[in-house]
């Protein structure tokens, strides 16, 4: 029989890994989109999506970023099932499967750029992840609330405040994409609040291995 203290260890191990996964996920996605940024002639921060990155010069770059960052949020996802407090509410298990939602989506992105099929598949699984990484945050809020103050709690707020603050960002892209208002900078400006929180989630279940 393993070793009570060998069974932890293991675990801790695993929760780790996953952890890393949420916070090298959005680090590696924005240092790729600025190089190949860069890289793309012509490319406006302010006009542009992440998603045009993906169709035309050196776009493989692009696809293949998405496909990592689904992955990478799978396994923060996993972590997540492991690592928050049990026993789950249905509200906090909704809040996980959103997160594999978000990650399929983003992942499916890659698989479908804008220049497949008119990029109708690309607008319904970018949409898709977009509403389910919100839905997540705020899912996750309700789940956690009433948990131990003193481990999630805090993060249960900011979970809160980043869902709401997303929410919001979202509208304002819609709006921008009617009036042509820097829609990309304002597609950025949802991307980077939502990534963050990915980020934030990760540290989190990091440091809730070293209780």
């Amino acid at each position: 029989m393993p070793h009570t203290n060998d069974v932890m260890t293991k675990k801790s191990d695993r929760l780790r890994f996953y952890a890393i996964c949420g916070i090298v996920a959005p680090i590696f996605f924005w240092f790729m989109v600025i190089i190949e940024s860069l890289l793309r002639p012509g490319y406006s921060q302010y006009y542009n999506f992440v998603s045009d990155l993906g169709v035309g010069h050196l776009s493989i770059l692009q696809n293949i970023n998405f496909v990592v960052f689904g992955i990478l949020t799978i396994g923060l996802a996993i972590g997540l099932n492991n690592g928050l407090p049990s026993p789950k509410t249905r509200t906090l298990k909704a809040g996980i499967w959103f997160v594999i939602l978000f990650a399929i989506g983003v992942l499916l992105a890659g698989v479908f750029p804008e220049s497949y099929l008119w990029a109708i598949p690309h607008n319904i699984v970018s949409a898709t992840a977009f509403v389910a990484i919100i839905a997540a945050q705020l899912f996750i809020w309700q789940g956690l609330k009433d948990k131990d103050r003193t481990m999630w709690g805090r993060y249960a707020t900011y979970s809160l405040i980043s869902g709401l603050l997303s929410l919001i960002l979202v509208i304002l892209l819609k709006v921008a994409m009617l009036y042509g208002f820097y829609p990309g900078l304002s597609q950025r400006a949802f991307l980077i609040v939502s990534w963050i929180w990915i980020g934030v989630t990760g540290i989190k279940l990091y440091t809730s291995t070293q209780k």
